[in-house]
């Protein structure tokens, strides 16, 4: 990749000592600059101390809507039948004797003692007492021992990794697994822990390396690397904080470090390379960084105002995964924002000429100040003229390619992560693999029918007749409850009261099928079941895994217009205050808008229907509902990173020619360079998560890593010369009071 090059200025732009942009103009804590790098290492080091406890303070979850009926199921199952519903499967194998040899009868005895001793475990049913033949692979050498671990998230997945180290084993020919919702959450979250400590362990050092090639200096490139660190410690900090008193979801921590360091190196090189280029021109050290902050620095606090207002859209959803996000990212975007305009300056007004210091083939050379078309004569300022001769061509093109790779968007099916998002090797995936292929009488995707006050429900005919409706439901194989079990709308087996369906008023059913929980025909069996009408007017909140997939699903369909309305409300007002136009900010959604679905239907091509599956080590499954709406916001929150940078040079460039056509190739020429490296540095630390063994991870890291570089390439490339180059001088206009408003708001931004 090519370094980012020195852009000549002209020479009526270089303000001499006695103007404005003298040291006197700059912000009075960067006239001590020493103070500040010291509040800095001291804020660096108080911050640490608490960003050590971060993941401790997060929490596992968050993907349901707790006003959901399945989420207020589930806390009434608990509450009232908490041996209602397994969500820890022991899968037990003796490969050579069987189950039924005595040694595996001890080890199953052994087993239930130990779940029987542990606080907040009941055992729901196993095969060691029963001798259910439902319990009881096909092939005798498997049995199943199913349990309930109560409590939140944090508290399930405590105690299930307490119990997989008392009890998960092989001894001899017998091999004791975990397997389970609880037990998938575990794998899920210590694999995404150790994925992401391998992918930054690769991440790192290759941005190190495309730093010192982009910045051609070790000093230079360190700098963005201590930004980050302060970003990534301030925020992390911050969220331990949040933890205290609201729900954050652990994987918080994995936004915080990898938009930390992204962000960092994107205002970093922004407001290095602004800075080096007014060295360049003839300017000193304060003065060239007053002119940097005037220009790049507004650029910077516009950017990261973007960002953060779209990040922050994640509140509107209801499920504190999603909104943990939001607080991970307004606080990552603010304190970078902070770090890039302070501590870095700061930096570069003490380093000096030694910034250049150790370059790679000495120091970069400045470029000839007189020589005004030197920008629009660099790659992008030639490719935004070889667009701009014939716009309609590119534009029709690019809109086209990026149409075709959002066609699979219209098959698109969404869900809840299950175990398939494990590698097929890993512990709960394997027990749920032979489950599914061995065990008939599996009902890990029963449903559950609870209500709260349903008085006299054993003696009355109220619940034998709406039990048995339930049972003559298509794909429903049985009804369990208080007044019997029921097959195909009858009674069957001994009528009479069944002990463990009523507590007090309240009364559980059991609705056995023969679906895939997560999955439409599991969506379909939970509709029909609520549309049975309840008798006697009783509340029935229906909660299982194909409820919570239904439940979540609706949930987040239902807020995600005000979530996008808010993103794109928010995008038009902040960059019609950023450029003083109209047409600029509505063409920004637009584009991107087109780019994102481009990047939705790839991962539905690869993820969902299986394409390229095979070589990137993932089992097609329905794309799990949380991760694209976190993919499309932070993508979109990026590409209007990027979007600043192109604007904000080519509006300064604008306002200085009045040029529509050489503006958008000098913009473009001295801004390209800094977003395709930015881009390339940024792409890489997402393309990383491509290592790991979670599909929600690898389908986030190589999905947002497409969308930055489709954006830098196609969209900030080809698509915004083609709009300028058609629509001209209109594309800047703006009615009159707006643009006097814009320059008092945003001291016009991009301008000297």
């Amino acid at each position: 990749m090519s370094s980012v090059p020195t852009p000549p200025v002209t020479a009526q732009a270089r303000p001499g000592p006695g103007t404005p942009t003298s040291a006197r103009r700059l912000p009075v804590a960067l006239r001590r600059p020493r103070w500040v790098l010291w509040f800095s290492l001291v804020f660096l080091v108080l911050t640490g101390v608490l960003a050590g406890g971060a993941s401790a303070a997060m929490k596992n979850g968050g993907f349901d809507d707790p006003s959901s009926d399945s989420a207020q199921a589930a806390q009434l199952l608990a509450a009232k039948f908490p041996a209602g519903q397994a969500n820890l499967v022991l899968l037990v194998q003796d490969e050579t004797d069987g189950v039924d040899a005595p040694q595996v009868a001890r080890t199953g005895t052994s087993l239930l003692a130990t779940l029987a001793a542990e606080p907040g475990v009941h055992v729901v049913d196993s095969y060691f007492t029963t001798g259910d033949p439902g319990l009881r692979s096909r092939d005798g050498h498997s049995a199943l021992t199913t349990a309930n671990v109560s409590g939140d998230e944090d508290a399930v997945a405590r105690t299930t990794t307490r119990l997989h180290g008392l009890l998960a084993r092989t001894t001899g020919p017998i091999t004791v697994r975990f397997g389970g919702v609880a037990q998938v959450t575990n794998d899920l979250t210590d694999q995404t822990n150790s994925d992401l400590a391998l992918s930054e362990s690769i991440a790192l050092p290759l941005t190190l390396v495309l730093l010192f090639f982009v910045f051609r200096g070790v000093v230079a490139a360190l700098l963005p690397l201590c930004v980050g660190l302060l970003s990534i410690s301030g925020s992390l900090a911050l969220l331990y904080g949040l933890g205290q008193v609201t729900s954050v979801s652990v994987f918080a921590v994995n936004l915080t470090t990898a938009l930390g360091l992204g962000l960092s190196v994107d205002y970093s090189l922004l407001i290095v390379s602004r800075y080096r280029e007014e060295r360049a021109g003839g300017l000193a050290g304060p003065q060239a960084l007053a002119v940097t902050l005037r220009t790049a620095g507004r650029t910077v606090i516009f950017s990261g105002a973007i960002v953060a207002a779209v990040l922050s859209t994640l509140l509107v959803f209801k499920q504190y995964f999603l909104s943990s996000f939001a607080y991970a990212g307004v606080a990552v975007v603010g304190i970078t924002v902070l770090c890039a305009l302070l501590p870095l300056p700061a930096a570069l007004l003490l380093v000096g000429d030694r910034i250049d210091s150790w370059a790679l083939g000495g120091r970069p050379r400045s470029g000839d100040p007189q020589e005004p078309k030197a920008a629009e004569d660099r790659l992008w300022g030639r490719i935004a003229g070889a667009t701009m001769r014939r716009p309609w061509l590119a534009g029709a093109l690019v809109v086209a390619l990026l149409a075709v790779m959002a066609w699979p968007l219209t098959g698109a099916q969404f869900g809840v992560p299950d175990e398939r998002a494990l590698p097929k090797g890993e512990e709960s995936r394997v027990v749920a693999d032979i489950a599914r292929a061995q065990f008939p009488g599996d009902d890990a995707g029963a449903l559950s029918l609870i209500s709260e006050n349903w008085p006299g429900a054993t003696t009355g005919g109220e619940l034998s007749d709406y039990a048995a409706r339930l049972s003559a439901l298509p794909h429903v194989t049985s009804v369990t409850s208080a007044a019997g079990r029921f097959q195909h709308g009858r009674l069957v087996g001994t009528p009479g009261p069944l002990p463990g369906f009523t507590v007090d008023a309240a009364t559980l059913l059991q609705v056995d099928n023969d679906v895939v929980p997560y999955s439409p025909g599991g969506e379909q069996v939970v509709r029909s079941v609520r549309a049975v009408a309840v008798p006697g007017g009783h509340r029935v909140y229906v909660g299982g895994l194909a409820a919570q997939y239904l439940d979540v699903t609706a949930s987040i369909g239902d807020r995600l217009p005000l979530g996008i309305g808010l993103a794109a409300l928010l995008t038009l007002v902040l960059l019609s205050l950023a450029t003083g136009s109209i047409l600029l900010p509505v063409k920004a959604v637009l584009f991107n808008a087109l780019g994102l679905g481009a990047v939705l239907g790839a991962m539905v091509w690869v993820f969902q229907y299986g394409h390229l599956a095979g070589l990137i080590g993932v089992t097609p499954a329905p794309i799990a509902v949380t991760m694209p709406v976190l993919l499309l916001c932070i993508a979109y929150a990026l590409s209007m990173d990027y979007e600043m940078f192109v604007l904000s040079r080519i509006k300064e460039r604008y306002t200085e020619t009045g040029d529509p056509y050489r503006s958008v190739r000098e913009g473009l020429g001295g801004s390209g360079p800094i977003i395709t490296a930015a881009a390339a540095i940024l792409a890489v630390s997402f393309f990383s998560t491509a290592i790991s063994g979670v599909s929600l991870a690898k389908l986030f890291g190589i999905g947002t890593g497409l969308a930055v570089v489709l954006d830098a390439v196609l969209v900030r490339g080809v698509l915004v010369p083609v709009f300028l180059q058609v629509f001209g001088t209109a594309a800047w206009w703006a009615p009159a009071p707006l643009k006097r408003f814009t320059r008092r708001i945003s001291g016009a931004v991009g301008e000297h």
